[in-house]
Parts: C-alpha cells; structure tokens; sequence
C-alpha cells in the first residue's frame, strides 16, 4: 500500500515539474495558455490515473450493486415495519370501537382485535377477544354487532368474563 502511495506521489510531483518547466520555457501569449491547459491536463491524468485503474469498470460495478442489494433489503424491511406499525393502529383503534360499544351496551369491557390480510392485501379483522362483566342479553347484543358491523364471525369471538 505505501509502495502505492509512494508511486502516486512521485508520479505527480514529476508531472507538476514538467509542467513548471514547459511553462517557464512558453513563448508569452497563446503559447503559453495552450502549455498551461495541457500540463493543467497532464497534472490532472497524473493525479486520478491510478485512482481510475484501481476502480476499473468491474470493481466499480459490483461495489453499486452491493449497495443496491443493501438499499432494497432496508427499503423491504422498512415497508414491512411499516406494514405492522399500520395493522398494531388499526387494531387498537378497532379495540377502542368494541369498548365503545360495550358500554353503550351498558357493561365496561377490555378487547383485544387481531386482523389479517385478505387475498387483495386490504388488512380486516379477523378476531376479537373481550373481558369484562356482561349479561347474556349483553353479550350477545355485542356478538351480533361484532359479526355485522366488523364482519368478525361468532366463532371468532373470544370471551372472558370476569366476575365483579
């Protein structure tokens, strides 16, 4: 690695000395400006030469698909992340609903909902799970309304009832 360095550095220095040469032996005038654009040139080749053979076309490639393949597995695990932070809201927003209902039914309840996606990727609710105190008449006016409103059969529904 330092031999590398090493021949880098003399590569430019002897560039930038031919070029202060040229230029101080340029006639004054157009000459002149032509000798400075092409050691200008020659300086710059000197200097980026190496650094180009080093990245020839193959290294450089691959080095761009790495960080493609890398960019595609972040961008996949974020949208799957995503994809869960979207279906956990959905859910406790679902959940709060079926305590809304409950105590519009006149009993306090907790609920817990779980949803799933469907054949055409749109998340619904697959399952609810309630604990509380409740009568019959209660309970199944909360069975009925889960199975018609949320589309969650009664076979589905999951209670717990907690003696108060």
């Amino acid at each position: 690695m330092m031999g590398l360095v090493r021949q880098w550095l003399l590569g430019v220095t002897a560039a930038a000395l031919v070029l202060a040469l040229a230029e101080t032996l340029a006639p004054e005038g157009s000459a002149k400006k032509v000798c400075r654009l092409a050691g200008g040139l020659a300086l710059l080749l000197a200097a980026v030469g190496p650094v180009v053979r080093v990245l020839d076309g193959s290294a450089l490639t691959q080095a761009v698909e790495g960080w493609r393949n890398k960019t595609k597995g972040y961008e996949l695990e974020l949208e799957e992340r995503s994809d869960q932070f979207y279906l956990s809201i959905i859910e406790e927003e679902t959940a709060a609903y079926v305590m809304d209902k409950a105590r519009e039914l006149g009993f306090e309840c907790a609920a817990e909902v779980t949803y799933r996606y469907d054949e055409d990727g749109v998340p619904c609710p697959w399952e609810v799970t309630a604990q509380g105190a409740w009568t019959q008449e209660q309970r199944a006016q909360l069975e009925w309304l889960l199975e018609e409103e949320l589309g969650i059969p009664a076979q589905r529904q999951y209670y717990e009832e907690i003696q108060s």
